[in-house]
């Protein structure tokens, strides 16, 4: 991950998840960093999450990081995926999203439409371009000959859980009601 851009989206995403459980006033936050041990960031009892908390927590990050090799077996975990919702080989993510679940991770895909929607330079053309009204074609075999089907892509898209989102302004409280939605499934059972 250190590697690539990611580090900053994760980066970003800690920011935003921590502003989800402030709106949510889930109570006090804490921060931990896994790694051959694990480092408690920010406490439970270290106060409230301040920018200069914010601060110290990055430069902690940006120590160099070993892999953990500890499981959590009986924990849930939550993916959160923030993309445009364009993915291949829908049938190959089945499987992995089901080999996931199986291992107690619930994978949100986000959706951000928006993207589809500034693609085009006028207004009229703005939903044609938004994922809700793309359509896939695809072969179908029926009693033994392909037919060309034309589906609507959301149709056989692969993610049990997605939202769309049209406006990125949102994301901050599009997380915290995905938060809070996991934290009740989880604690369901």
């Amino acid at each position: 991950m250190a590697e690539s851009h990611s580090v900053h989206l994760a980066y970003e995403t800690l920011v935003l998840v921590s502003k989800a459980l402030s709106r949510l006033e889930v109570g006090d936050v804490a921060i931990a960093k896994f790694g051959e041990s694990v480092d408690v960031l920010h406490g439970f009892d270290s106060g409230p999450f301040t920018d200069q908390a914010g601060m110290r927590i990055m430069s902690a990050f940006q120590e160099r990081r070993s892999m953990s090799s500890a499981t959590a077996a009986g924990l849930w975990q939550l993916d959160i995926i923030i993309s445009d919702g364009m993915c291949q080989d829908h049938e190959k993510l089945r499987t992995v999203l089901r080999k996931a679940e199986e291992e107690r991770v619930m994978v949100v895909f986000i959706i951000l439409d928006s993207l589809h929607a500034r693609s085009s330079s006028d207004s009229g053309n703005a939903n044609q371009n938004s994922i809700l009204s793309m359509n896939q074609v695809a072969y179908k075999n029926i009693d033994g000959r392909l037919d060309l089907h034309v589906e609507r892509y959301l149709d056989s898209f692969p993610f049990e859980y997605y939202v769309v989102l049209r406006d990125v302004e949102a994301l901050p409280e599009v997380l915290s009601g995905t938060l809070k939605q996991f934290f009740e499934r989880v604690t369901e059972q």
